[in-house]
C-alpha cells in the first residue's frame, strides 16, 4: 500500500515517544528529517512464498535463531527464554490476543537484528492461504536451525480449504465487528472467554496441523511459530489499514499495559507499552509487502486511507464497537462428538419472527456459541459445523449451503492454571455466525425453522491420526445479537493515494 508521507514536523515529533517505546530505530540521529527517513524506509515484512531458498532474509533468520540458541539461559533474548514469555504471559481466547502477539513479534524482530547485525531485517510471514504446506526452509534435519523434530503436519500433508482458504479469509476480512474479528472482550489479560473466527480457525488450526511443540504454549520454540503469527499480524493490518475497519476504542482495551513482559534488543525489560500504542507499530516500525491472499476475494473492496496522518489518527482513535445480546433463541444440553464422526444437537427455536432481520455480517446477527465441557488434551483435530444436514461426516464437502464454519483448539493443558492462565478456558466459547444459513433459507422461500439441527463433525488434522477420541460439549447457545460498529473508513476528499 502506498502512503503519502507527512510533511509536518509536528506529526514527526508526535511519533518520537512511540518510536522509542516500539523500538523502531535508535533516536540518536538528529532532526525530524532523519526520523522521517527512518519511518519511510522501515523494514518490509515479506512473504516466504515469494523468496528463493537462499534468500538473505531466510539466511538472516536462520542465523538469528542459531545465535539465540547459543545465548546463556540467563539472557532474556535466548531461544528458550523468549518461548517462556509466551508460556507465562500470552492471552488466548480474548481481544488481547492480537496486540499481545504484535508486541511479541516486534521485540523478537529487534533481537534478530541486534544478534545478526542486519539492521534492515524484517520477519517474513507464512502465507498459508496460498502456501498450504510447511515452507521448505523449515524442513530437513537438526543441521538446520529452523528445523524442529516432532512435527506431524509435514509434507505431503497440506492444510484444507475450510481452515485457511479464500472463502474463509473473505468471511474473516469481511467481519466488520472488532469484537467478533479479534475474539471476545475481557477485563484482564489472560482469561479465555470466547474465540473469534480468526483465532479459532486459521490460528488454532495451524498450531494443531504443525503439531509437536507448536501444539503447546511453548510453541515459539518452533521457528515456524513466528512466521505463522506474522501472517495473523498481516491479516490484522489488512483488516485495519486496507479495508478501513476500526479497532475498539474501549479503554479496557486501549489502556491495557503490556509492560514488564518483553525485552528489547539488549535484553532490557520493556515498560510503558500499551495496547493503544501498538496500533501505530505498522506505521512506525515495519510494513508489509504486497503478496496478496485477498486478490481472488472479489467481494472485498479496499477503503485505503492514503494520507499517513489520517491513517495514524484513524488507528489511534478506533471506534465505538458493541455486540449486544438481544435474546438466547435456542440452547442445548451436553453431548459428545466422537473424533472422526458427527453428532447432532436439536435446538428448539423460540421467537422465530425475530430471525426475519438476521443477516450475515449485518446489524442483526445470529451467533452459534459452542462451549466445550473441557479443553481437549490435543489440538490434532478440528470441528466442522453444519445446520440441517443429517447425513454428514468427515468427507462431506464444505462448499454446500449448510456448512457454516469451523474451529480448532489451542490451549495447552499443561499450562492450565499456570499464573492463572486457562483457568476459565473450559468455558470459552467458539462463535460461528449462522446468519448466512438463515439468509439462504429466506431466499429459497422456506419457512424459518422452529427447530434447528446443528451437526458438529470432529475431523483429524491432515498428516497424522488424531490421538483425541472425543470432544465433550457442555452445550450450544443460539444467540441473537445486535452489532454496532463504525462504517469502514474510506478516503476522504483531498486524501491522496
Amino acid at each position: 500500500m502506498m502512503l503519502t508521507e507527512p510533511a509536518s514536523r509536528r506529526h514527526v515529533l508526535q511519533s518520537i515517544g512511540s518510536l522509542a517505546l516500539l523500538g523502531a530505530a535508535p533516536l540518536t540521529l538528529g532532526g525530524c528529517e532523519s526520523l522521517l527517513e527512518q519511518i519511510r524506509n522501515r523494514p518490509v515484512r515479506r512473504s516466504l512464498r515469494t523468496m528463493p531458498a537462499n534468500d538473505q532474509v531466510i539466511q538472516t533468520y536462520r542465523a538469528a535463531v542459531a545465535a539465540m540458541k547459543a545465548l546463556p539461559a540467563s539472557d532474556r533474548r535466548s531461544w528458550n527464554a523468549q518461548a517462556q514469555i509466551h508460556f507465562d504471559h500470552c492471552p488466548h481466547g480474548n481481544w488481547f490476543f492480537l496486540p499481545w502477539h504484535r508486541a511479541y513479534l516486534l521485540y523478537f524482530e529487534q533481537i534478530c537484528r541486534e544478534l545478526t547485525g542486519e539492521r534492515s531485517f524484517a520477519l517474513p510471514y507464512w502465507n498459508w492461504t496460498c502456501q498450504r504446506q510447511i515452507p521448505a526452509p523449515f524442513l530437513g534435519d537438526a543441521s538446520n536451525a529452523l528445523f524442529v523434530s516432532g512435527r506431524s503436519g509435514v509434507p505431503p500433508a497440506a492444510l484444507p480449504d475450510e481452515v485457511v482458504g479464500t472463502a474463509l479469509m473473505a468471511t474473516i476480512l469481511g467481519e466488520p465487528n472488532f469484537n467478533l474479528f479479534a475474539s471476545d472482550p475481557a477485563p484482564t489479560l489472560r482469561p479465555s472467554v470466547g474465540y473469534g473466527t480468526l483465532e479459532a480457525t486459521p490460528h488454532n488450526s495451524l498450531h494443531g496441523f504443525v503439531g509437536g511443540v507448536m501444539g503447546s504454549f511453548q510453541s515459539p520454540r518452533d521457528p515456524v511459530f513466528w512466521m505463522h503469527h506474522n501472517m495473523i499480524e498481516r491479516i490484522w493490518w489488512e483488516w485495519n489499514g486496507v479495508l478501513g475497519n476500526a479497532n475498539t476504542n474501549d479503554t479496557a482495551w486501549t489502556q491495557m499495559s503490556l509492560g514488564g513482559m518483553f525485552c528489547d534488543r539488549a535484553g532490557a525489560v520493556i515498560d510503558g507499552v500499551t495496547v493503544g500504542l501498538l496500533n501505530l507499530a505498522p506505521l512506525l516500525s515495519y510494513r508489509f509487502d504486497t503478496d496478496s491472499f485477498t486478490s481472488c476475494i472479489r467481494d472485498l473492496r479496499p477503503h485505503v486511507i492514503a494520507d499517513r496522518e489520517a491513517l495514524s489518527r484513524f488507528l489511534r482513535e478506533g471506534g465505538q464497537v458493541e455486540l449486544r445480546r438481544i435474546d438466547t433463541v435456542a440452547s442445548s444440553g451436553a453431548f459428545e462428538v466422537p473424533v472422526g464422526r458427527a453428532a447432532t444437537a436439536r435446538l428448539s427455536v423460540k421467537n422465530v419472527p425475530n430471525l426475519a432481520a438476521v443477516t450475515r455480517q449485518g446489524p442483526q446477527r445470529l451467533l452459534l456459541r459452542v462451549v466445550p465441557a473441557e479443553q481437549p488434551a490435543t489440538g490434532d483435530f478440528f470441528v466442522r459445523v453444519f445446520v440441517g444436514m443429517p447425513e454428514v461426516g468427515p468427507d462431506t464437502p464444505t462448499d454446500g449451503p449448510r456448512y457454516v464454519g469451523s474451529f480448532a483448539f489451542f490451549n495447552d493443558p499443561a499450562a492450565l492454571g499456570h499464573h492463572g492462565h486457562g483457568g476459565t478456558a473450559a468455558n470459552a466459547a467458539f462463535v460461528v455466525d449462522v446468519g448466512a444459513a438463515i439468509e439462504r433459507l429466506r431466499a429459497s422461500g422456506a419457512a424459518l425453522p422452529e427447530t434447528l439441527d446443528v451437526q458438529l463433525v470432529a475431523v483429524p488434522m491432515p498428516g497424522a491420526p488424531a490421538r483425541a477420541r472425543t470432544l465433550r460439549v457442555s452445550g450450544l447457545e443460539l444467540r441473537l445479537a445486535e452489532s454496532r460498529t463504525p462504517a469502514p473508513r474510506r478516503m476522504r476528499e483531498g486524501e491522496s493515494q
